[in-house]
């Protein structure tokens, strides 16, 4: 499933092929980045709420990280501009939108995170899984 994604996405296949070309990133990290990203994808399909967690909060965490890093090496003369936009628009851009877009009521509905007693959004969950969630405001586990 992973694998497929990047091959229906041009831009994306391009900012791996520049990354790996570049770094120090073992076949290996990318299998388990792949594998990784394709676990996420199927949760958010499926609706899992724990695979909502993750895929908002890690994709806002790497979306901040790798734009800090090329700021830092923009600043320092090491990155050329081309390549930090292409991970600017192919890579950080993805990931920011993703993390809004996990944010929005479409999305809380999706993954129920509304409330059935007092109809807030909680993204608490009552167990480690995540399987049932838990509102801060009444305390009702649904």
């Amino acid at each position: 499933m992973g694998l497929a994604d990047a091959r229906m996405s041009p831009l994306l296949t391009a900012v791996v092929l520049l990354a790996s070309a570049t770094s120090r990133v073992g076949f290996a990290q990318w299998i388990f980045a792949v594998v990784v990203i394709g676990v996420l994808l199927r949760g958010i399909a499926k609706g899992y709420r724990l695979a909502w967690l993750w895929g908002r909060y890690l994709a806002l965490f790497l979306g901040v990280t790798v734009l800090v890093g090329l700021g830092v090496g923009l600043w320092k003369g090491e990155v050329p501009w081309r390549i930090a936009a292409v991970m600017g628009g192919g890579l950080v851009l993805p990931l920011l939108v993703t993390t809004v877009a996990l944010g929005r009521p479409s999305a809380f509905r999706w993954f129920d995170l509304y409330c059935p007693g007092c109809g807030k959004v909680t993204g608490r969950g009552n167990d480690f899984l995540f399987r049932e969630a838990r509102c801060k405001e009444c305390g009702d586990v649904f």
